[in-house]
């Protein structure tokens, strides 16, 4: 690092106290030169564009693992595994020896009307000329190339490679692989039981430690290989820290969805990568809906066997017309009062919620995050702009997270998502990106504690911190930093922003991809 930077560094540094070791509260120099330079540009998409690309972004946090990879990919990994697809629906098949109903996927290569189609039906490419809602589309597409997605390691190393371009250290992914379709079949086996005791001991009897325990060692020998794909190749992306989500999909039968939560919370208490849980899929779905409340109990129920499991809940990702006004009234406050929610995928209803404001006061004191995703929800529900609830919770103080959600099935990547809110939002300022950014970290949940003395509060360093900065750091931080993963990529954020608003300010117009 070189002294100039240093030096940066260090005037944020301050005074020690008996608390906390002390940021200059009026931002460096090099911060204050960003944040005219970003007024500059900031009606200009293409120069948002190149500055929030070089920007470091901290963390991914709300990243669905399949639904992050592009059509394009999925036909080169599919292809490679000789797999084939319906001519009628473009569905995946295994068996390519119905000639007159399948092709091999490989055509697509010499067909380029077959490869165009393949890559609209598997994402939201071209959406806008279907008969058919972007909302449907949107979650058709994940039945259709389902069957493509069995090499996990090749996903997840194009995932850390697309975010090391994108100056991404970390990413949350979410996923059922290695073991949620076998619970599945359990909790049918099982059916359902009102007695939630009685059907976690059936659960377990009948073997889901055993399923918890593999899903757990296929997550740990996926991401290693995803680290070996890229170091073959000689690509970047091998040092983005990715620990993922285990996952429960709502739109199933009771049983099989408390069986797949049993399975999340234990994956999560066992697995060294898993940090949380989540439960996915279309919340407007009937099952989704006529079910809501009791897979909160379920999850309130499993929250009292596994305390530290830390739990991250979609709710709110609806509006009016797409389901009744009933179901718009209550589902992120049952998320965080019952589900025991840290983190809200979207909230996009909060506004139609009864008791709305006690809920998102609740929200900012509690320091329970939203994942704001402002492509998805165009793209799937319709709402952006004015209409959209982000300004609301910048305005009430809740934390807000970017995230990219499906980058792969909607066409966009992070980048995208800090550009349309600076177009859309004048009064967010270079200083709340760069809050957005902190909180991607802070609010993740990486193991241990992070560096600032108080959550979300990015003015004060822990005390561990005093006399320390990127460079140099006493045998104390450096204790603190080896045993909290959370510090330690705070930590790498504090000195790569830094790096960048110091090479900002020596350009009084920013000029492309800054490297």
């Amino acid at each position: 690092m070189g002294t100039k930077v240093v030096i940066l560094i260090a005037l944020l540094l301050l005074s020690v106290t008996s608390q906390a070791y002390a940021l200059d509260v009026c931002g460096s120099a090099a911060e204050k030169s960003v944040y005219a330079s970003f007024e500059r540009i900031r009606d200009s998409p293409e120069e948002l564009r190149a500055f929030f690309l070089s920007m470091p972004k901290g963390g991914d946090i709300h990243n669905h693992l399949t639904g992050a990879i592009y059509a394009e990919d999925l036909i080169d990994r599919a292809s490679s595994e000789g797999l084939c697809v319906f001519l009628d629906n473009c569905s995946f098949s295994k068996d390519c020896s119905m000639a007159d109903i399948t092709v091999p996927v490989s055509q697509a290569y010499r067909d380029q009307k077959l490869y165009g189609r393949l890559v609209n039906d598997w994402s939201m490419k071209g959406s806008e000329l279907l008969d058919v809602s972007g909302h449907d589309h949107f979650f058709a597409t994940f039945s259709d190339f389902g069957g493509s997605t069995g090499n996990t390691s090749a996903l997840v190393a194009k995932l850390r490679y697309r975010a090391a371009q994108e100056n991404v250290d970390y990413l949350e992914l979410m996923t059922s692989a290695g073991g949620g379709s076998e619970a599945a079949r359990l909790g049918s086996e099982l059916g359902w039981d009102d007695n939630l005791e009685r059907l976690y001991e059936n659960l377990n009897s009948r073997g889901l430690k055993k399923i918890a325990n593999n899903a757990s060692l296929y997550l740990n020998e996926t991401d290693a290989k995803s680290r070996q794909i890229l170091k073959a190749k000689g690509y970047p992306g091998s040092n983005v820290t990715v620990r993922y989500q285990y996952t429960a999909t709502r739109i199933r039968p009771k049983e099989e969805v408390f069986a797949q939560l049993a399975l999340a919370f234990e994956v999560a208490k066992i697995a060294p990568l898993v940090v949380g849980i989540n439960l996915l899929a279309a919340e407007d779905d009937w099952v989704a809906r006529e079910n809501y409340s009791i897979q909160m109990k379920m999850i309130d129920f499993l929250h009292a066997k596994y305390p530290d499991v830390k739990i991250a809940l979609h709710a709110g990702e609806m509006d009016l017309g797409l389901v009744p006004p009933d179901d718009l009234r209550f589902h992120i406050r049952e998320a965080i009062e019952v589900g025991h929610a840290s983190r809200i995928g979207h909230g996009v209803d909060i506004m139609r919620e009864l008791c709305s404001q006690e809920t998102l006061a609740q929200m900012a004191q509690d320091k329970v995050a939203v994942e704001i995703m402002p492509v998805s929800n165009e793209e799937i529900l319709g709402v952006c702009g004015e209409d959209h609830p982000f300004p609301v919770y910048l305005s009430r103080r809740v934390p807000i997270v970017l995230a990219s959600d499906d980058a792969g099935v909607l066409r966009t990547d992070l980048t995208e998502q800090f550009v349309i809110i600076a177009q859309n939002y004048p009064q967010v300022k270079y200083s709340d990106f760069k809050r957005f950014v902190r909180n991607s970290l802070e609010y993740s949940f990486l193991d241990g504690d992070g560096i600032w003395a108080s959550k979300g509060d990015y003015l004060r360093l822990r005390e561990e911190f005093a006399g320390c900065r990127p460079g140099f750091v006493s045998e104390r931080c450096r204790a603190f930093l080896n045993r909290n993963e959370k510090a330690m990529a705070e930590w790498r954020l504090e000195g790569d922003l830094t790096a960048f608003e110091e090479r900002i300010a020596k350009t009084s117009v920013i000029k492309g991809h800054i490297c």
